[in-house]
């Protein structure tokens, strides 16, 4: 009598590359673009250019005494109303108190004799770098300078949430209907969040479009990672990664091109209604069935597979699939409660949130920190993109060839270098290149640590264990904008935690399992005995 067939042997026998998963990974990808343009707008939306203090009573003032243009008179205006700083650069939040005084007035006499005040009518902003942003809309400068990084810090927490929350209950109800849900939440809360009318009410709509956008990513990759067998992981976990690095190249140009950052986060968000095909197009996770004991429902799923892919099978074929009926106890009621049993599966996750939170930290503060390298944002941005896109075509083979372990610690303290070598680079092209050594090592990393944390967890707790680590990450997410003000205290402190994140997270990868051509495990015992077999499919 021929023997079972695991979920894994039937992908492979059905077709690795088929059109099948072609398809979902077509909408899973388009759902990836979106929610990274979500994650990165904020560089755009809420640059803080040059700004300086209004003088409305000079506002109409041509400078027709003297012989100059309108842009040098500007810079005249700018130049008599403001008191420069020690190192002769003039400041940004206070003025010279010029109320009742005219401007020929000024450019006469010495303006050092009147009073230093802040400023008390608002700022005037240089739109040469960033044509419309949120931080002038609502003046979020000065004393109010950190908000919009808070604001990020905020949309993070959404995130935060959004893996605790969607991670369970995509392992209780399945991939497919939340995967559309946040989908389609993310796309109209983002628009909302365009429309609003002041910070506060922005806030609170980033937080709930976090909580949505990172639903959709974290469902999305997990439906499609239990689609395909272990062979073909690597490449359609990554395949989600370059689909992300478009946003690198899509949010400069909508930046220099639409007048509105209003517009742009519009746009971007309409980007989730691409999903609406899928509402037809695309299938639950058989895999996610089998454990739910609802294999009626997962045999149709794999017939459709097999016709989608062009392939012939017997009915014994589909009869063999096993739906682990030996191991009922667990897969159909496992819980929380049954990882905290388990100190070897507990001791994975912990090592693996640390590693999600630090890369998450340091993927984030160099991806935002793009305008402290000393060359234009949107050169510097698009360069970040390409380093990345170059970043997941070595970590493909890194980890077919050394598996997941080594080549996750690798790319960890490549970054922790790089990141301690930036500290002492010069503003400036070379700065950018020890930065993208950084940017490309992290990158690398974190596609690594997803496909990586997918293989280690079991079917039943993968969803939620994956959706924990991302919490971590986004706990990063959070910091990582914090952390970047604090720059203003010590230039160097950025760089010197997220060194040190990098290389203690490649430390803690010696603790996982290499899972390498392994099967996904079903059970909670087979995750735990991943560090004792050597079988390979």
């Amino acid at each position: 009598m021929d023997e079972d067939i695991n979920i894994d042997d039937f992908l492979t026998k059905t077709g690795t590359y088929g059109w099948f998963q072609k398809r979902i990974y077509i909408f899973v990808c388009l759902v990836a673009m979106a929610a990274c343009t979500q994650s990165f707008i904020q560089v755009f939306i809420a640059g803080q250019g040059d700004h300086w203090c209004k003088v409305s009573q000079w506002e109409n003032d041509t400078c027709d005494f003297t012989n100059v243009s309108a842009a040098e008179c500007r810079d005249l205006k700018r130049l008599l109303s403001t008191p420069p700083n020690k190192d002769n650069t003039l400041r940004s939040c206070t003025k010279f108190n010029l109320t009742g005084v005219e401007l020929k007035t000024v450019y006469e006499d010495n303006a050092t004799q009147y009073d230093v005040i802040d400023c008390d009518e608002g700022w005037y902003f240089d739109n040469s770098v960033f044509r419309s942003t949120l931080t002038e809309d609502w003046s979020l400068v000065c004393d109010d300078y950190y908000i919009p990084n808070v604001l990020q810090s905020i949309y993070m927490a959404g995130y935060f949430g959004g893996s605790i929350i969607y991670g369970s209950l995509a392992d209780r109800f399945g991939r497919y209907y939340i995967l559309l849900f946040c989908s389609f939440s993310a796309g109209g809360l983002g628009i909302l969040s365009a429309l609003s009318p002041n910070v506060y009410i922005y806030g609170v709509l980033k937080f709930l479009t976090g909580l949505s956008v990172n639903g959709s990513l974290l469902v999305g990759f997990v439906l499609g990672t239990e689609l395909v067998p272990p062979q073909a992981r690597v490449l359609f976990g990554v395949a989600l990664w370059y689909a992300c690095v478009l946003s690198y190249f899509l949010l400069p140009g909508l930046a220099r091109i639409i007048p509105s950052w209003r517009w742009i986060i519009g746009i971007c968000s309409s980007l989730f209604f691409t999903l609406i095909p899928g509402i037809w197009l695309i299938s639950e996770s058989p895999r996610w069935l089998l454990t739910k004991k609802r294999r009626q429902a997962a045999e149709k799923i794999m017939r459709k597979i097999a016709e989608m892919n062009g392939k012939e099978l017997t009915e014994e074929t589909y009869s063999r699939v096993k739906d682990d009926d030996k191991d009922s106890s667990e897969t159909g009621r496992t819980t929380f409660v049954d990882l905290i049993r388990s100190p070897v599966l507990m001791a994975y996750l912990l090592c693996l949130l640390y590693n999600w939170f630090a890369q998450s930290f340091i993927y984030f503060g160099l991806s935002l920190g793009t305008a402290s390298l000393g060359v234009s944002i949107y050169v510097s941005f698009c360069l970040s993109g390409v380093v990345e896109m170059l970043s997941f075509v070595v970590c493909i083979p890194a980890m077919n060839r050394f598996g997941r372990k080594w080549s996750t610690a690798f790319f960890l303290f490549l970054a922790g270098f790089a990141c301690c070598a930036t500290i002492f680079a010069p503003l400036g092209p070379i700065r950018v290149a020890v930065a993208m050594i950084g940017k490309f090592a992290i990158s690398a990393s974190f596609a690594n640590i997803y496909v990586y944390s997918a293989e280690i967890f079991p079917t039943p707790l993968r969803t939620m264990c994956v959706g924990f680590c991302s919490a971590a990450a986004r706990i990063g997410g959070v910091v990582a904008p914090l952390i970047l003000v604090l720059e203003r205290a010590w230039p160097s402190l950025p760089m010197i935690c997220f060194s040190f994140s990098s290389l203690l997270a490649g430390c803690l990868v010696f603790i996982l399992p290499e899972t390498k051509g392994k099967r996904m495990p079903d059970t909670i015992q087979e995750s735990i005995d991943l560090k004792k077999t050597t079988e390979k499919v």
